[in-house]
């Protein structure tokens, strides 16, 4: 017994000491990890959590927001991050403030999920529902959403629909309108040199046939048709519907690389809007109406 106590006291010596270098490994190893999880964290993660846009208390961070512009990559309307965050703005009022007095609109699930059925339709007459559903899962796919995403976006379509339509019967039919010719031009000075021949006196419409970028607008002599004011360009409707019959206009900025010349060929007070003008018009509605909004948000 005696042999066995001195034996004991002499290993509790090593016993503390490899306890301590085990302790002090495993304090080690917690602090590298904790490093190299923080830079990991401040390097593959942080970034996509950062708040890019904030409307009341919904935060949109980036994560969500490279999602969406990676989806819009192939519209032709889309004009970059700019106009990305304010479509996400425009988007977030609608949700917050039509299922809300006066409005008190609702978006089923039914509802949603036959507006998502329509989409994926693309031409078809029918799907069934497993095609629906492989649709669906190749979506979540290609835009990286989550379910709920997804299915949020789709709930705000359904409602941003029923907007529209709101807003549709209280607009009017009969509006003023003109018939616009235009010519296009990619810089200013291009359009200065029209602008000098048409103050030389050459014919609107023949330049238009000769100058317009594309064979079609070419060919029509740059006829826009009959047009509302709503549904132009601001900037074109400012000078389009201040012109006299037959008045070239000054060179009008578009965009930075498109300038534009129009001239009216006809005016009509009040005029029937075809369907296609009607349809613009709910768009531009709801355009307005969110802008409106955002100014309250």
């Amino acid at each position: 017994n005696s042999y066995s106590m001195e034996n004991k006291k002499s290993n509790e010596p090593k016993s503390r000491s490899l306890f301590l270098t085990i302790l002090v490994a495993v304090v080690v190893v917690l602090v590298i990890g904790s490093i190299a999880g923080y830079a990991i964290y401040r390097q593959e993660i942080e970034p996509f959590e950062t708040v890019v846009l904030r409307i009341d208390d919904k935060e949109i961070k980036m994560r969500y927001f490279l999602k969406r512009l990676r989806m819009s990559q192939n519209s032709t309307s889309f004009g970059g991050p700019p106009s990305l965050l304010g479509i996400i703005a425009r988007e977030e009022i609608i949700k917050k403030k039509t299922t809300k007095p006066p409005y008190n609109f609702s978006a089923s699930e039914e509802e949603i999920v036959d507006s998502l059925k329509t989409i994926a339709l693309q031409g078809i007459e029918s799907i069934t529902e497993k095609e629906y559903s492989e649709w669906f899962r190749q979506q979540l796919n290609q835009t990286q959403f989550s379910e709920l995403e997804f299915m949020e976006l789709a709930r705000m379509n359904v409602l941003r629909q029923k907007l529209r339509e709101y807003l549709a019967t209280r607009a009017p039919t009969v509006s003023e309108q003109v018939h616009l010719h235009m010519i296009i031009q990619r810089t200013l000075g291009e359009m200065n040199k029209v602008k000098l021949r048409l103050d030389e006196g050459e014919d609107f419409f023949e330049l238009a046939k000769e100058l317009n970028p594309s064979v079609a607008t070419r060919e029509n002599r740059g006829d826009l048709g009959w047009q509302i004011k709503i549904g132009l360009d601001r900037r074109l409707a400012d000078v389009a519907f201040q012109l006299e019959v037959g008045v070239p206009s000054n060179p009008i900025p578009l965009s930075k690389e498109t300038f534009a010349i129009v001239i009216v060929k006809e005016k009509a007070a009040a005029r029937e809007m075809s369907k296609e003008m009607q349809e613009r018009q709910k768009i531009k509605l709801v355009e307005q109406w969110a802008s409106k909004e955002l100014q309250y948000h």
